[in-house]
């Protein structure tokens, strides 16, 4: 009996002894393996061999952040290369740690762990590394190519009618939002390498369609030819035969707009020596001495455009400033002609 439990003990430690020397060369055969359930940089390499795992973080991560970032602007594109912001991971330190983890314990946890399915749950983050310099090098480089200030719209009168250079919209790279879009491709792997440059539209102050608006009704007179043209809309609707000012009252030149209007008006007599006795009254309608008749256009400092009856002094350089014309003329104008129509006198 006693001869049988040696044997029995001795059957038992030699099978011990092999399970563990099996044990043993199981672990050798696995120390470049890693164990099961670690995620490195959202990639799972449980299971694998560290060279494998490493082709696998090479494909799916290091090969994806070297790929160019294209920022695409109408027909073309800018390229920004990772390597000009010396982009570099940690993917090196990921593995050296995942392997260290997989191989703590003993030859015989370790095989246990493993024969039995067992796994770290180990998640370890991917960070990466830039010079940020160089960011803000390629934004700048790109604002120099694509910015562009707004153009205002310009107009030009004179008697032959009006003359508008159209505005044109500038355009601004939005430097903030393109510096963060390139910076998320240098450190995702995931994120968009290629994407529209973010810009926004500059206004013009002055654009093409406040100028045509301003100028959708239009005078322009000729003191030389002692004409009056109406335009609407920039095409000439009608001349008109005027008087204007005098050796002395000449009519004075520049671009004005109409300030005032009045029906059948009072006359405000100028306090200058030339109104003589009048010089300072209010000669209302009506009155034999008011030589403003039916409708009154104010433009500048007392000055405008006014019926007269003195019918022969069209077409002549007759009043103290003012223009004058018919009264069917005036009052024809006059309905058609909006307050703050531009008036060019040459």
């Amino acid at each position: 009996m006693r001869k049988v439990l040696i044997a029995v003990v001795v059957l038992l430690a030699l099978l011990v002894a092999g399970a563990v020397v099996a044990a043993w060369r199981y672990d050798a055969g696995r120390e470049d393996r890693l164990a099961e359930g670690i995620v490195l940089a959202d990639v799972d390499v449980g299971g694998m061999r560290l060279a494998e795992a490493e082709a696998a973080l090479d494909e799916r991560v290091a090969a994806a952040l070297d790929e160019p970032v294209r920022v695409r602007y109408r027909h073309g594109q800018f390229v920004f290369s990772p390597s000009e912001a010396q982009v570099s991971t940690n993917l090196d330190a990921l593995l050296a740690e995942a392997l260290a983890a997989s191989r703590e314990g003993n030859f015989l946890s370790r095989a246990y762990r493993d024969l039995t399915g067992g796994g770290l749950g180990k998640r370890l983050s991917l960070d990466v590394s830039y010079e940020a310099g160089a960011v803000r090098r390629f934004v700048r480089a790109v604002e120099r190519q694509v910015n562009r200030e707004p153009r205002e719209a310009k107009s030009s009168a004179s008697f032959a009618g009006v003359r508008i250079s159209p505005s044109e919209n500038g355009v601004a790279v939005k430097r903030d939002r393109l510096a963060t879009l390139i910076a998320a491709a240098l450190v995702d792997p995931d994120a968009d390498r290629s994407f529209r440059l973010p810009t926004r539209v500059l206004r013009p102050d002055v654009t093409t369609d406040e100028l045509e608006e301003r100028f959708e009704y239009f005078l322009a007179v000729s003191r030389s030819q002692r004409k009056l043209r109406f335009f609407v809309d920039r095409k000439l609707e009608k001349t008109y035969q005027v008087a204007i000012g005098a050796v002395g009252f000449a009519t004075p030149a520049g671009l004005y707009r109409i300030r005032t209007k009045a029906v059948n008006p009072a006359w405000y007599v100028p306090n200058k020596p030339w109104a003589g006795d009048l010089a300072g009254k209010v000669i209302p309608s009506g009155d034999p001495d008011n030589p403003i008749k039916a409708r009154w256009l104010g433009f500048w400092d007392g000055a405008g455009i006014h019926g007269t009856a003195d019918t022969s002094s069209i077409g002549t350089a007759a009043s103290h400033g003012c223009i004058r014309m018919t009264v069917p003329d005036v009052i024809q104008l006059y309905d058609r002609v909006p307050l703050d129509t531009p008036l060019h006198i040459s």
